[in-house]
This record gives C-alpha cells, structure tokens and sequence, in this order.
C-alpha cells in the first residue's frame, strides 16, 4: 500500500508540474489533468481490498454535480453577455466616473459580497466578465487575481457562499450567526490585503471608451436578463430543500431558455438579439475548462481513496486548541493545491472539537488557502478558463495567460500574506 500510494503521488506531482509549465511545452493542462486523474483512478481502483463501486459512485455524483452546475452557469453567463447586459453594466459603471483604480476596487468589493449570496464559481464567472469590459493586459490579469481571491474570501464568512463553509454548517459544527461573525473580520482583511497588495500595479489611466456604451436595451432583453439573475438564486432554495445546487440552477436554465423561445416572436429591429438560439451559445462554452476539473477532482479523489489525504490530515490534530488552530492553518495551506471539499470531509471525520469559533476557522483556511495558487479552488479553474476564452475571442494580446506559474509569481505572495492577515485576525479576536 505504501509503495502504490508513493508511486500515485509522484505520478500527481508530475501532473501538476506538466499543468504548471502548459504554455511552455504546449500541451493543453485539460488533456494533462485527464490522463493524470484517469491514471490515478485505475491505480487506487487496483489496491486489494477496494471497495471501488461505493467509492467511484460517490465521487462521481460530487464530479458531475460541480460539472452540472458549472454547464447551466456558463450558459446563463453566455445568454447575459448575448443580451449586452454587461455591456449596460459597464455603462452605469462608467457614468460614475470612477477610473481605473476606482473601478478595480468596486468589482473587487462587488465581488467578495456577491460570492457570500451567490456560491463563489458563478460570482466569478459573472464578475470576470463583466472586468473584462473595464480592462485589458496586465490590467485585467491582475484584475482577475483579486477576483479570484475575493470570490474565495467572500465565500468564506457565508454558509451558502461554498461548498465548505455549507458542508460545515450543515454537519452543524456552527449556525450561521456564529460563522458570519467570526470570520467576516477576518474575511475582509485577507480581501485588503490581497487586493491592496495587486491593486498598486494597477494604472492609473482612464482608458474608457465611451463611444460605444450600450445605453438603452428592448424591453425583452430586459425580460431575459432579469430571469437569468433570478435563476443565480434556485441553488439556494435548492439547497435549503436539500437538493444538489446545480438543481436549482437547472431549473433556472430551462425557465430562460423556454421564456427565450417564447419571446422570439416579439423580434423587431431594436430586439434583434432575441434572434440567436440559446443552442448556438451554448457551443461557445469552454468545455476544456470543464475537462480540466474533472480531471483534477478526479486525481485528488483518488489519492483520497488510498487513505493518503486521510492520514496527512490526521497527524495535523493532537489535544489542545493551540495544535487545532496549527492544524486548521496548514490544512488550509493545503487547499492551494488540493481540494477543499474532500480535505474537509476528513477534517469533520478527524477533528472532534466542538467549539463554533474553531470549526469556523477551518471554514476560513480552507476557503481562502486555495487562492494561494490558481488551481486551488473551483474560482480559480473557473477564472482559467474565462481568460482562456477572453483570449480566444479578443486575441491573445487582449490578456496574459492565466497560468500556474504566472499567477504564483503575481499572486501568490499577496494571498499568502491575506491568508496569515486573516488567520492572525481570528486568532487576535479569540485569545
């Protein structure tokens, strides 16, 4: 076991090396992850012992619920940018005469409140696109750096804003009261620091053009557009039924689509947007974004099923709230490379500590350690792949790659130094 086990995590660090250096050696990190999650999974599927069917089923139901999820969100962003929502969005923005640094903090601070009622992928998604309208260059890399980050702390002080902090409270480890006002403080100074930190790169120029502002849009668009941000709230009311997230978003998709269909015959020149099939937009989705997840959930699920993650995580916890909290921080150094989600399935099977204060912690670490680097949480996939697509339709030169090596060289630091900003805010409010 130990030798399957050393060979699986050697195999996994390769992986990972090959999908940091994807622009340099020019294979696509989605066909890395694949082969490297799919190699993986036949290994722990061949130890003695493996209770494989149960394993794979669970993991695979955990996969294509994100995936599910991810799929009617990337539609519903591709129906908004259709129907020029963002294009209005920049209008009002624009009207308020912020600047470039004005308008860098306010998407920065929309989205970290966003990501606490949304979960952190769609606010991502949305908030990316609409930067996008603002930026370009290094402008918009760094701007989606701080998306990023601000996706993951806001998500953090929510129950509802990730899967963790939602796992957590609803093995009832803390209310919602307890959590919000224990690590909203500690939230909001890793958001300052992360954001200060990349925003003094940021230039100072206006750069807008406001020649080509959408100013006025038909009433129908407005019809979709106000279904399509309706249908960001079904994964909450999903969830509090005890439905899977991604139910309520698909319900949401349908809504849009069969309202879409309906109003087609309302098409005039002023509506002619109505015109496109939501079946022509749904083609633009980054489907190798989507492998690329798979492919990474199932590598990590696998290490999971050889009992690897299981005993790194356990040696972390001995007796006393002092070797908790060093544990409940490393574990969240952790998520920058792993997944959080199954790293706090075994913290709730491996920690026995009862305190609220503490396990709202763990909810903090392991939601904000994975902005350390790109590929360590859902946001940060998720913002690869918008980038990649941004590059697709405006050129390459439109932004820099948002690859491993370069946001570890932008970002990395600055969320290194939020993640300690915030652990140590908690640790001052509860000595």
């Amino acid at each position: 076991m130990f030798e399957l086990s050393s060979i699986m995590w050697i195999l996994f660090f390769v992986g990972y090396a090959l999908i940091a250096l994807a622009e340099n050696i020019h294979i696509n990190k989605a066909a890395t992850a694949l082969a490297m999650g799919g190699t993986l999974m036949f290994m722990a599927a061949s130890r003695p012992g493996a209770n494989f069917v149960e394993e794979i089923t669970h993991m695979g139901s955990d996969t294509m619920g994100v995936i599910g999820f991810l799929l009617c969100a990337m539609t519903i962003v591709e129906i908004l940018v259709n129907f020029q929502f963002f294009d209005w969005v920049r209008y009002r923005l624009v009207k308020l005469g912020l600047g470039n640094r004005g308008q860098y903090f306010a998407i920065s601070i929309c989205t970290f409140f966003f990501s606490s009622a949304l979960d952190n992928m769609t606010t991502t998604i949305v908030m990316l696109r609409i930067a996008a309208m603002f930026f370009r260059g290094r402008d918009l890399f760094l701007t989606a750096c701080a998306i990023v980050s601000a996706s993951n702390s806001g998500g953090a002080w929510s129950p509802i804003g990730d899967v963790t902090t939602f796992m957590l409270w609803a093995a009832k480890k803390f209310s919602a009261a307890q959590l919000m006002s224990t690590t909203i403080f500690p939230s909001l100074v890793s958001l300052a620091v992360v954001v200060g930190l990349l925003g003094r790169n940021i230039r100072r120029e206006d750069e807008d053009e406001v020649n080509d502002l959408v100013t006025h849009m038909h009433w129908s668009q407005w019809v979709i557009i106000w279904l399509c941000l309706a249908s960001f709230t079904g994964p909450f009311f999903a969830v509090q039924v005890g439905l899977p997230a991604y139910t309520g978003l698909m319900m949401g998709l349908g809504i849009v689509w069969i309202a879409q269909e309906l109003l087609r015959g309302f098409q005039d020149r002023e509506s002619s947007l109505m015109g496109k099939k939501i079946e022509a937009l749904i083609e633009k989705i980054d489907i190798p974004s989507l492998q690329f997840f798979i492919g990474i959930l199932s590598a990590v699920t696998a290490l999971h099923m050889v009992g690897s993650l299981q005993s790194m995580t356990q040696l972390l916890y001995g007796e006393g709230d002092h070797r908790t909290i060093i544990g409940h921080t490393i574990l969240g150094l952790t998520s920058a490379i792993f997944d959080n989600v199954p790293l706090t399935a075994i913290a709730i099977q491996s920690f026995g500590g009862t305190d609220p204060n503490l396990w709202a912690l763990l909810a903090f670490t392991v939601g904000t350690g994975g902005s350390i680097l790109v590929i360590g949480s859902a946001a940060g996939v998720v913002a690869i792949g918008i980038i990649d697509k941004l590059r697709e339709e405006h050129g390459k030169d439109f932004v820099p790659a948002l690859s491993f090596g370069a946001y570890a060289i932008e970002a990395g630091l600055p969320n290194l130094l939020g993640f300690f900003a915030g652990v140590g805010t908690w640790w001052l409010m509860h000595r």
